[in-house]
């Protein structure tokens, strides 16, 4: 058995090597069926790892989650076939496992791989693994595995469409010295550059940085269904860390990249885009542009210099030119999610005698302070909205300094408090089905820092209560608790929120697809969900 999967994994890599290093070098990039996807700006690949959408883009290709996503908002079975909680305790979760997937390696997948996959991504205490929280897996059988919780969580289920299982064996077959004892470094060092997953594709390359290609895995267990005529599986995928719009729109034009996904052009290119007679612009997942508000710094430690840039901000000269794109008012999560309160100032409007009402009771005098802006350098959406922002806060005599790091740069510095800016600006997406991806992953105590939660507020009685959504599980009580929450929230002006927006992702006309539009990160941009069309590519 072990000489069939080892020898299963040599055709795969045969196959992976032919394909880099023996294809025909084509004028088109579509006459060679590989489709290049850009806007990543970093990847990391292991599912305990993976912390943003680029990197969940990916992994919906190298992996499967456990339950998937619907269109419809809510979760269905994938690697799972069903799931209960076990004598309705919500700390303790049995899940029947689909058989006969295959891992990319040609060997199957079961609940010890399962078992072996969710002690890892617990024990590494990285990515979403927090989300999670404190979790054992145990293999009953084959395909029947129990997972015991630290805490009741109503809404486990919907969580693990974050979690990926790993081959277990093709990990601990590549692990080096590290700090997890027996597990060395859990193939941390191995799984950069490498896949151990089931997913429609194989990794081939990972050139960290730069790029990353996969090709096709032929016995996905899904299968490769026909579309409609001259409609084909894509064989290959080549990830292309580039942001540049300029360069970006000249690989498109050139026909060099195929799909952009990650949506952050400015309404000016949205529009040429819109506009072309060969490109598509697609709606998916809705996002709320958030500016978090340092609450450890000085001045945005105090709550009434907070509500003045609250205030400040004209919301309605950049919403206006973005309607046309989906954009809408919006509050602390996207308002298509059930629970939703509009917070103030809604609707959305511009008051600078209120901004200078709370400006008069804050303990810093305008002129004696200034306002770090920062936003991830190459995103003009973001550099408008700071733009706008700095204009607005002259009209107090505050100074606003506007920065636009690298996201490398931009994410480091959100690393603790002292070196986080005033604000800062992110795309917030839904990471799961549930509120909660946002409440719990943003506004828990023990999630606060990092470009997710920059805002850097710890409340104990706000964790409290956000604990017991978890422990909630009728739906319409959950949600009266979400609304308490988002006052409480708002109340303390954390952020202020200029729009929610769907993601617009750029394709070729040749590109069909998706197949399907999810309402979170990831699933869209399988590459299982879409096809090219080759006749009319050339």
């Amino acid at each position: 058995m072990k000489f069939l999967k080892n020898l299963n994994m040599a055709v795969i890599l045969l196959a992976v090597i032919t394909t880099i290093c023996f294809s025909p070098c084509f004028s088109m990039a579509t006459e060679q069926n590989l489709v290049v996807i850009s806007a990543m700006p970093v990847i990391l690949p292991d599912p305990a790892l993976a912390m943003d959408w680029y990197d969940l883009q990916v992994l919906y290709n190298l992996y499967s989650p456990l339950v998937y996503p619907t269109p419809e908002g809510t979760i269905r079975p994938h690697l799972a076939e069903s799931w209960e909680p076990v004598d309705g305790k919500l700390d303790h979760w049995r899940f029947k496992l689909r058989e006969g997937v295959k891992f990319h390696d040609g060997s199957e997948l079961t609940s010890e791989d399962v078992e072996f996959s969710m002690n890892r991504f617990i024990e590494m205490k990285q990515g979403f693994s927090s989300i999670l929280g404190k979790v054992t897996a145990n293999a009953i059988d084959d395909y029947m595995i129990d997972f015991t919780l630290d805490k009741p969580n109503a809404i486990f289920p919907e969580t693990l469409t974050l979690f990926f299982p790993l081959n277990k064996d093709l990990v601990l077959e590549n692990i080096e010295d590290g700090k997890y004892g027996e597990f060395g470094d859990y193939g941390e060092n191995w799984l950069l550059t490498h896949d151990a997953g089931s997913g429609p594709y194989v990794m081939a390359r990972h050139e960290m940085g730069e790029s990353m290609d996969a090709i096709r895995f032929t016995e996905y267990f899904l299968g490769w269904e026909d579309w409609e005529a001259n409609e084909e599986p894509i064989e290959r995928l080549k990830f292309i860390m580039e942001t540049e719009t300029s360069t970006l729109m000249m690989m498109l034009k050139n026909r060099q990249l195929h799909l952009e996904a990650d949506g952050g052009f400015s309404r000016q290119v949205f529009k040429e885009i819109m506009e072309s007679e060969t490109l598509n612009l697609n709606q998916a997942f809705p996002q709320v542009i958030t500016v978090w508000m340092n609450t450890k710094l000085p001045p945005t430690d105090d709550v009434h210099f907070r509500k003045a840039i609250l205030y400040a901000y004209d919301y309605e000269a950049i919403l206006g030119e973005y309607e046309p794109f989906g954009a809408r008012e919006t509050g602390i999560y996207p308002s298509t999610l059930p629970g939703y309160i509009k917070i103030p100032p809604q609707p959305r409007k511009q008051n600078l005698e209120k901004a200078k009402e709370e400006l008069s009771l804050s303990k810093y005098n305008p002129a004696d302070v200034k306002v770090v802006f920062h936003y991830c350098g190459g995103l003009e959406f973001e550099q408008e909205i700071c733009l706008q922002l700095q204009a607005d806060l002259s009209k107090l005599g505050i100074n606003v300094e506007i920065v636009g790091p690298p996201w490398a740069q931009y994410e480091a510095e959100c690393g603790n408090a002292e070196t986080t800016p005033n604000l800062t600006i992110f795309r917030f997406p839904l990471n799961y089905i549930s509120a909660d991806s946002f409440i719990y992953f943003m506004y828990h105590p023990d999630n606060v820092g990092g470009i997710y939660a920059a805002h850097w507020y710890e409340d104990e009685d706000l964790g409290n209560l956000i604990g017991q959504t978890r422990e909630t599980f009728d739906f319409e009580e959950r949600h009266e608790l979400y609304q308490q929450i988002q006052e409480k929230i708002a109340a303390q002006v954390l952020a202020f929120y200029p729009y929610e927006i769907p993601a617009l992702f750029t394709s070729q006309s040749y590109l069909i697809g998706p197949k399907e539009t999810f309402p979170v990160v990831g699933p869209t941009i399988n590459m299982h969900n879409w096809r090219i069309n080759l006749k009319t590519g050339k």
